[in-house]
């Protein structure tokens, strides 16, 4: 009887986990509220997990995105602060480092905010 009562409090754990999983998403999110507009592709698809905080419903796939649109905003970002290419280890440095491009050219540095605004959405499905 122990045993089975084990077995059901782990399996009780284990979904209770799952369910507030910050990755999850959980319901809508008004994305009015939101300071960067990511347009309407599909991979940028934003609800909220059981924080209530704005996630990507598929973070990867939003990252691939991401690195396309914003692509010349992560190159320079690589090249002004010698970063690795991005990854779940390293995102927060780009997301810090992004938005403070040293560059004369407009778009660039326009890149770089809205990499910064991206990634401050990206951490959400990660951060506990």
């Amino acid at each position: 009887m122990k045993y089975i009562m084990m077995v059901i409090s782990i399996a009780l754990l284990t979904f209770l986990t799952a369910c507030n999983s910050p990755s999850k998403v959980v319901d809508d999110f008004d994305t009015s509220q939101l300071s960067a507009d990511f347009g309407d592709n599909d991979a940028y698809e934003i609800g909220a997990n059981a924080k209530g905080m704005p996630i990507f419903k598929d973070h990867k796939k939003a990252l691939q995105q991401a690195q396309i649109d914003y692509k010349q905003g992560f190159d320079a970002t690589v090249a002004e602060y010698d970063l690795m290419p991005i990854s779940n280890e390293n995102y927060r440095d780009y997301k810090k480092y992004a938005g403070q491009l040293e560059t004369k050219n407009e778009m660039v540095k326009q890149q770089g905010v809205m990499v910064s605004k991206f990634l401050d959405i990206y951490e959400n499905s990660f951060n506990q």
